[in-house]
């Protein structure tokens, strides 16, 4: 009797612990730890018969998505004029390499390239295409590296290209995303998770009060105002100063063609329990085109306004500030709104105990969905002629997408992206993009997909007006597997104003991963 009340006790126990395992299973989250690095460099362009021009180098790469190498890396780049005679030449990319420890502890050398499109600045920079192959060595100080070598800038079917000496700074960092490898990992303890906040905005910006010499081309630019249309990155690096990114293209003025690419840090100052708050903010990088004379391109700004916190971690902001060519005679006051929404992501205090797989508690977090989407679109213009009165646009030309899809839910992303030319007679011409994609399923593995997008668009003689447009998709996708699918599109293009009314091909291939996300 005693041994069968053993027996039932046992039973009992045995399966209550089970259960809590089944419980512990299903309430928890594996996760990865994802090596990244932010690249900042820095080098001269030969130019026959003109200055030299200074490119910037600003970039960020992904480690561990290629077998969880910490040693192979994927990001998204751009080389854009700052000095010389060419403002407004950007490009964008796909870059991608192997850096490896050698020799020394801390010590690396960096084997990569990087392969875009873009342009501009009236330079000779033929369909847009450009190849930048580089080696590099670098020593590292905890988290901020110092590098130096030998790169090669190239536009295949332009006429620029030449050799030259790189250098820059990197800053090492982390994501932390879920693991789709199911094997037990430790558990992370529940005092050394944190999360950090990365808020993600929607902004338009007007441009007003010119200098007298801010346009050469376009007089009455400098009379008048400018509007712009982009998107903002910000990640707070403490809970008072945020690093950000914005990216802006020229909608309405007569400025179509002008984009600027800065970045910048910004202090916070949180007021009534940070329900509103003071900021200041400093940023520079590239810009150029549509006529501004900004110099060789480089570009300041700085900032002073205020956020305002709205319900379920949507924000407004209102910053003043000035932007101006340290090196050039634009310089204009402008006015920002940004409409914002912020996200609580994991990101664990780093210490020597912290393991690069472990599993964290799904009552304090959850999955977000996010997918990166890197597309060739064709476009097959209509039979008229571009703003060089005389000349008919091609039959078709080729450009390099890429798309950010955050989801909301299962079948809705919100997706942020860009266009830039690579070939043709349009490397001046790129588009900035913010839209929403429904999605779906007709199997497991396919989907039918509906896609609207609105942005900002010019360069390259294409007629968009100012520079406002929409476009409208119809495509599928199939999953390959738990990381990536492919997929075609087909679209419409629709300018405001003006004459590019084209017909879309995308062709695109798709990264899937889970973001962690506090709840």
């Amino acid at each position: 009797m005693q041994t069968q009340l053993t027996f039932k006790r046992s039973f009992v126990t045995g399966f209550i612990f089970l259960l809590s395992i089944g419980i512990y299973a299903q309430d928890s989250l594996r996760i990865d730890k994802y090596n990244n690095r932010y690249r900042f460099s820095y080098e001269t362009v030969r130019m026959p018969w003109e200055p030299d021009m200074g490119f910037v180098g600003i970039g960020f790469d992904l480690f561990n998505i290629i077998n969880q190498s910490d040693c192979i890396y994927l990001g998204i780049n751009s080389y854009s004029a700052v000095t010389g005679s060419r403002p407004g030449l950007i490009t964008f990319g796909v870059a991608g390499g192997y850096r490896r420890e050698v020799l020394f502890d801390n010590f690396y050398i960096d084997l990569g390239g990087f392969v875009g499109g873009g342009g501009g600045g009236g330079a000779a920079d033929g369909g847009g295409l450009i190849v930048r192959p580089h080696f590099t060595i670098e020593q590292q100080f905890k988290n901020v590296g110092f590098f130096v070598g030998v790169s090669h800038i190239e536009f295949p079917t332009g006429a620029i290209g030449s050799t030259s000496i790189n250098a820059g700074i990197s800053i090492n960092s982390y994501n932390f995303f879920e693991s789709s490898n199911k094997k037990p990992s430790d558990f992370l303890d529940k005092e050394t998770p944190r999360a950090s906040t990365i808020r993600v905005a929607v902004a338009g910006t007007q441009y007003y009060n010119f200098g007298p010499k801010t346009s050469v081309e376009r007089p009455q630019i400098n009379t008048g105002i400018v509007r712009l249309g982009g998107v903002q990155l910000e990640r707070y690096l403490t809970p008072y100063w945020y690093g950000l990114l914005k990216l802006n293209g020229a909608v309405t003025g007569g400025a179509d063609g002008y984009m600027s690419l800065l970045v910048g840090i910004g202090a916070k100052l949180p007021l009534l329990k940070d329900r509103l708050s003071l900021e200041t903010r400093i940023l520079g990088g590239p810009s150029g085109g549509g006529s501004i004379e900004s110099g060789g391109g480089a570009t300041a700004q700085y900032e002073v306004g205020g956020r305002i916190r709205l319900l379920n971690s949507f924000d407004l902001k209102l910053m003043y500030g000035k932007t101006l060519s340290p090196w050039g005679d634009f310089s204009a006051d402008h006015i920002e709104v940004s409409i914002g929404k912020s996200f609580e992501s994991l990101y664990p205090k780093e210490s020597s105990e912290t393991p690069s797989s472990f599993t964290v508690s799904g009552t304090d977090y959850k999955r977000n969905k996010i997918a990166f989407l890197t597309h060739n679109r064709t476009y097959f213009p209509p039979n008229a002629q571009t703003k060089n009165k005389g000349i008919y646009y091609l039959p078709y030309f080729n450009l390099l997408g890429f798309e950010f899809q955050k989801y909301l839910g299962e079948r809705i992303t919100i997706n942020c992206g860009t266009v830039w030319a690579y070939q043709g007679h349009y490397g001046a011409y790129a588009e900035g993009l913010v839209g929403l994609t429904y999605y779906q399923p007709i199997t497991s593995t396919w989907n039918i997909n509906i896609k609207g997008m609105l942005g900002a668009a010019g360069g390259g003689a294409i007629d968009v007006g100012s520079g406002l447009m929409a476009q409208a998709f119809l495509g599928t996708e199939k999953r390959l597997n738990a990381k990536w699918s492919i997929g075609i599109y087909g679209g419409q293009f629709v300018p405001l104003k003006g004459n590019f009314t084209a017909q879309i091909v995308d062709l695109g291939i798709k990264y899937h991963i889970n973001q962690v996300l506090k709840k």
